[in-house]
């Protein structure tokens, strides 16, 4: 980078109110100069246009600065910073300036730079920042990304809720689902075989019942009438069996949990259809009712006394595994209800935090714009430069910035004509009005020759005339030769006399024309300081203009002065 030297400690200081003003090229050429800018670089205008802008850079500002400053420029955005510049004799100043581009037909034509007084707490700041940025220590701060905007922010809002509307929709739909597979798990593998045996518990006590019956049977009644009875007895030992091994093929679905219970309970059945209720019902179909009676005493009911034990076990094991899927189903219950709750805290918290970024990044610079666009409508073009934002709201702002400067920088040349348009009226009003007062005086000296020669036109024709008579005394026949002489004479002398007359009457008329010329022109003068009048008036309506714009005085700024 070039370096601008020498410097030295001298600060100038830009009082509140300037604005220094300066437009390059693409390439960094300055094009135009305003006469605050011209004054505080202590460079003359023609020493500036033509140059770049380099030439007021001071050495103390570091290169990741403007590096920065070019950055947001190529982006098309207007950048705004503290600024340390160079005066001719070494000085400096600092300055807040904002730099824009210049775009005509949506091109980029050059840049314009906008500086104003800086605050001293802002500097001391800028100084801060910039030793670190030398020194390498300097963190960029933290911008919002520019993707963040109106359109990607209602976008990324509707595809947030609707996700979230599709996750509570999955969690809500598989959390019913998981709770219909358990209500059929609990159903068909606990309550269903908890139900099938009972009935076979039921169908055990029934067949013991039987049982008991074809024994009573056998003391009480009459061998006539014993075996129509122990027939009929046999017929509802063989139900009950046949019940037992349909309730037993009901228990095929059952836990794994209870399958120990169930092969049991499976063996209990088993040995008890085989061993105790076939060889009973074998005794009863050959006439052996003492041996079915001993089969009752010996091994039906012990078998059945297995049996029900059985069948109690594997109950109690359907109990718990049924317990265990209640405990489970809660848990996991539990954990849903927590994952949701979980996931809606999230997603408030995110909606919560979207939404201070949307108003923080979109919101707050679109209020702001508003308020500045409302500034600018009552002629304050005087307020902070904010170039926060992003996206349509960012845009929205830097384009308020932008309409602001170039106002600002058109009223302060308004103004500048306005005063060049005063000051040169005034030097014409000056010169047009002593070109009036000579004008009188030439017109009273022209007027004065004219009534001398006329005078003089008067006496001359009067000496012609004299001249004329003399001749025709002189014309008159006389003796005396002398009189030829004296007629001739005065014939020369009347006709010199004449011409003089006619010469004078043609020098009179010329002053005469020159009189109304005298007029004319002084006609025309007056004029002419008439329109500089209203063209100075004119100055002072865009003075009255460009203060329109000017900030007011405030109350306490008011009370001070007074």
């Amino acid at each position: 980078m070039k370096q601008n030297l020498p410097v030295t400690s001298r600060h100038t200081d830009i009082p509140p109110g300037i604005t220094l003003v300066s437009k390059t090229d693409l390439k960094g050429v300055i094009t135009y100069a305003n006469e605050a800018f011209v004054n505080a670089s202590g460079y003359a205008l023609d020493e500036l246009l033509g140059r770049s802008h380099n030439i007021v850079r001071h050495p103390d500002m570091p290169c990741a600065a403007f590096e920065d400053m070019w950055h947001t420029l190529k982006s098309g955005k207007p950048w705004r910073g503290i600024v340390k510049n160079r005066c001719k004799d070494g000085g400096y100043y600092w300055v807040d300036a904002c730099v824009v581009p210049i775009k005509r037909n949506d091109q980029v034509i050059g840049y314009m730079s906008v500086r104003k007084h800086a605050p001293a707490s802002a500097i001391d700041a800028a100084q801060t920042r910039y030793r670190d940025m030398a020194a390498g220590t300097s963190k960029p701060q933290p911008r919002l990304p520019d993707w963040l905007g109106i359109r990607t922010g209602m976008r990324a809002g509707s595809l947030f809720v609707a996700l979230l509307m599709l996750a509570g929709g999955a969690l809500g739909i598989g959390g019913l689902r998981l709770a219909d597979n358990a209500l059929t798990q609990l159903y068909h593998a606990q309550l269903a075989p908890i139900t099938a045996i009972g009935k076979i518990e039921a169908r055990l006590s029934d067949s013991r019942t039987t049982m008991m019956e074809i024994r009573l049977a056998r003391h009480e009644s009459a061998n006539s009438h014993l075996q129509g009875q122990l027939a009929g007895q046999i017929s509802k030992l063989r139900t009950h069996r046949d019940e037992i091994h349909a309730l037993l093929g009901q228990l095929a679905d059952m836990d794994a949990q209870v399958t120990q219970q169930k092969s049991m309970l499976t063996h209990a059945l088993a040995q008890y259809t085989s061993d105790g209720l076939r060889p009973v019902e074998q005794a009863v179909a050959h006439d052996d009712p003492q041996q079915a009676e001993q089969l009752i005493k010996q091994q039906v009911l012990p078998l059945e006394q297995a049996a029900m034990t059985a069948a109690v076990a594997l109950r109690n094991a359907l109990t718990q595994a049924a317990r265990s899927e209640y405990e489970s189903t809660l848990e996991r219950n539990n954990r849903i209800r927590s994952f949701a709750m979980a996931g809606i805290a999230l997603g408030l918290a995110v909606v919560v935090l979207v939404g201070h970024m949307f108003i923080r990044g979109v919101v707050n610079p679109l209020n702001a714009s508003i308020r500045r666009l409302n500034r600018i409508a009552q002629g304050d073009l005087q307020g902070d430069i904010d170039l926060s934002g992003t996206g349509e709201s960012g845009q929205l702002n830097h384009a308020a910035a932008v309409m602001q400067l170039h106002l600002k920088v058109m009223l302060d040349e308004i103004a500048l004509a306005a005063r060049r348009i005063h000051r040169h009226c005034a030097t014409l009003n000056v010169a047009l009005y002593e070109v009036t007062e000579h004008s009188e005086e030439q017109h009273d000296r022209v007027y004065s020759a004219i009534r001398s020669l006329n005078a003089a036109v008067a006496e001359t024709s009067d000496l012609s005339a004299r001249a004329e008579r003399l001749m025709l005394l002189a014309d008159q026949p006389a003796p005396d030769s002398s009189l030829a002489g004296l007629a001739f004479e005065a014939r020369e002398l009347a006709t010199a006399t004449r011409l003089t007359a006619f010469g004078a009457e043609e020098v009179a008329s010329a002053m005469h024309q020159v009189a109304e010329l005298i007029v004319e022109n002084r006609a025309e003068a007056q004029r002419a300081w008439k329109a500089s009048e209203e063209l100075k008036h004119t100055a002072q309506e865009l003075n009255q203009l460009v203060d329109y714009f000017e900030p007011a005085p405030t109350p306490s700024a008011s009370m001070g002065k007074s």
